[in-house]
């Protein structure tokens, strides 16, 4: 099973979010994702999302800017931890890779998002929601 880890890192005010627009794999080009990536052998989740969004964007966090909030598991597929942090570093993010970095309106996101990213965006923006403990989705096995 590949562990990975995607995050969105909001503006302070929570008006703005960096998205990366996918190359790789083949079924995300074109598409805006969080920031993430493989998490290494051995590495924390935690770890592997300040890492990721260090290298995708140029701009480094520390650990407890990051909430983790979501577990998204496929059978056969993919274990992806979602985190989200608020900072004004947003507006710092850039391309370093192949992969565009986008600072995103929350309030107008693109058709070109992956398809999750229309819930769990509104979800990491609820201020009523404890996440304590990550909320676990488990999806459907299915083609692609």
């Amino acid at each position: 099973m590949k562990k990975y880890v995607a995050g969105f890192l909001f503006t302070q005010d929570a008006s703005k979010v960096v998205l990366i627009e996918k190359i790789n794999p083949t079924w995300q080009r074109g598409l805006l994702n969080g920031v993430g990536g493989k998490i290494e052998a051995g590495e924390q989740p935690i770890a592997a999302m300040v890492r990721e969004f260090a290298e995708e964007t140029g701009v480094t966090t520390n650990a407890t800017q990051w909430t983790h909030f979501a577990q998204v598991f496929r059978p056969n597929g993919y274990d992806v931890a979602f985190f989200f942090a608020h900072s004004d570093l947003a507006y710092k993010a850039r391309t370093v890779e192949q992969e565009k970095v986008q600072l995103i309106d929350v309030q107008a996101l693109p058709n070109n998002l992956l398809p999750n990213l229309r819930w769990l965006i509104p979800l990491a923006l609820d201020q009523q929601a404890d996440f304590t403990t990550p909320i676990q989705i488990n999806e459907v096995a299915g083609e692609r």
